[in-house]
């Protein structure tokens, strides 16, 4: 088994860090045209429970908007929702109503808090204008892991799940790593917060996208849950790929159209009306 190599700590690539938020802020305003968008949502009570919602300015379809749900990354401790301003639009785009969630981080809220949250902010999704039957998630990395273990506990309210550089079986990583779990979960919650773990007689269909030269959650992570759950589970393995799937340029893109194409595909999105629909002309009847 592979050990597990301390991540580069973000303080180390200021100019990176800064210019890929600059790029997803820019991609994030161009994309959002004709798109109407919320910010600071509150979905819960706690401050960090607020979300970021983007709507395409159309037509909703009759029984309401297909949603996709986005939780960022960060191992439970970092991260917002800011990190899915290129994404979300993209996904509106696509006639989905968008939410990316902010959520209770470790250490201040140990595990099951962030999960909580999840179910919270499907419950909020749920009292919206949107298509109960077709709400997916989308996570990556530790919300990776939330999304496959909300969809795995309630399949349910989960019409499908994208994992990005997901880690299902936290036990290997305690193994390999033990200094950065310790803050976030307790030793027994290890196995019932693994993905892989977790008895689900019908699982949603699932999408795993993994870096093939991941350095922070191995390959191997996606490669055992897509052989524990083949009726369920596939996976797209991007050559080369690291683990925020920005390198190589060209497979990365590849392969987050791909999981686009494939969200689409299993949400199966109803027709909509639309306000730029061209009118025939009538006829005029010669004299």
């Amino acid at each position: 088994m592979a050990q597990l190599p301390a991540p580069i700590p973000s303080v180390t690539l200021p100019a990176l860090r800064q210019a890929n938020d600059l790029r997803r802020r820019v991609e994030g305003r161009i994309r959002s045209v004709d798109t109407i968008r919320w910010d600071g949502v509150a979905y819960g009570e706690h401050p960090e429970q607020v979300m970021r919602i983007w709507e395409l300015n159309n037509l909703c379809p009759r029984d309401g908007w297909p949603a996709v749900l986005l939780i960022h990354g960060g191992g439970w401790m970092t991260g917002s929702r800011h990190d899915f301003e290129s994404l979300a639009p993209r996904l509106g785009h696509k006639g989905m109503m968008a939410a990316a969630m902010d959520y209770r981080l470790a250490p201040d809220s140990r595990w099951p808090a962030q999960l909580e949250d999840v179910f919270e902010a499907i419950q909020f999704l749920r009292d919206q204008q949107v298509d109960r039957s077709r709400i997916a998630l989308w996570g990556h990395s530790a919300g990776g892991q939330m999304a496959l273990m909300a969809a795995l506990l309630r399949p349910d309210l989960v019409r499908c799940v994208v994992a990005m550089g997901a880690p299902s079986d936290l036990r290997r990583i305690q193994d390999t790593s033990p200094d950065p779990l310790e803050d976030i979960f307790d030793p027994e919650a290890l196995d019932s917060a693994s993905p892989i773990r977790v008895a689900c007689a019908q699982p949603p269909p699932i999408l795993l996208v993994h870096g093939e030269k991941d350095p922070v959650c191995p390959i191997e992570h996606a490669r055992e849950h897509a052989a524990a759950r083949p009726e369920a589970v596939e996976l797209i393995e991007v050559a080369g790929g690291d683990h925020g799937l920005r390198w190589p340029l060209v497979g990365s893109m590849r392969a987050r159209r791909q999981a686009i194409r494939w969200l689409v595909r299993q949400v199966e999105m109803p027709s909509r009306g639309s306000k730029w629909r061209r009118r025939k002309k009538k006829k005029q009847n010669n004299k």
